[in-house]
């Protein structure tokens, strides 16, 4: 298994971990105002897309969006049951915005590079 796509699986799974470990300690109430709280997800949710990407070496770029997607529905689900959170549409509309933007640069990209 190459190296990057170690790196990306790692990654995504330390990424899903502290996300619902850190999502539920009492720190996380606020710690992004609006609306740099969509900027956050927007940035997380890319990060975390690209980490997909590497772990699946650019093949099966619809699972990178729909793992994304489910992950940020997930979160935003769980965020209901949480003391002082929310459930909120605009975080979990840029938990989707954030895949569909990366994996369309990355399908230009490799698309460029191909051509070359």
């Amino acid at each position: 298994m190459p190296l990057s796509r170690k790196l990306g699986l790692i990654g995504a799974i330390i990424f899903v971990t502290l996300l619902f470990w850190g999502g539920s300690q009492p720190e996380a109430v606020g710690l992004f105002e609006p609306p740099f709280d969509k900027i956050a997800h927007f940035a997380a949710f890319g990060g975390f897309s690209l980490l997909l990407w590497l772990a699946f070496e650019g093949r099966w770029p619809w699972l990178v969006i729909v793992l994304a997607g489910a992950v940020g529905a997930l979160d935003e689900w769980r965020q209901g049951f949480l003391p002082g959170r929310a459930v909120s549409l605009g975080d979990f509309a840029m938990d989707l915005l954030a895949p569909l933007t990366v994996v369309m640069v990355l399908v230009v990209l490799r698309a460029r590079s191909a051509r070359s």
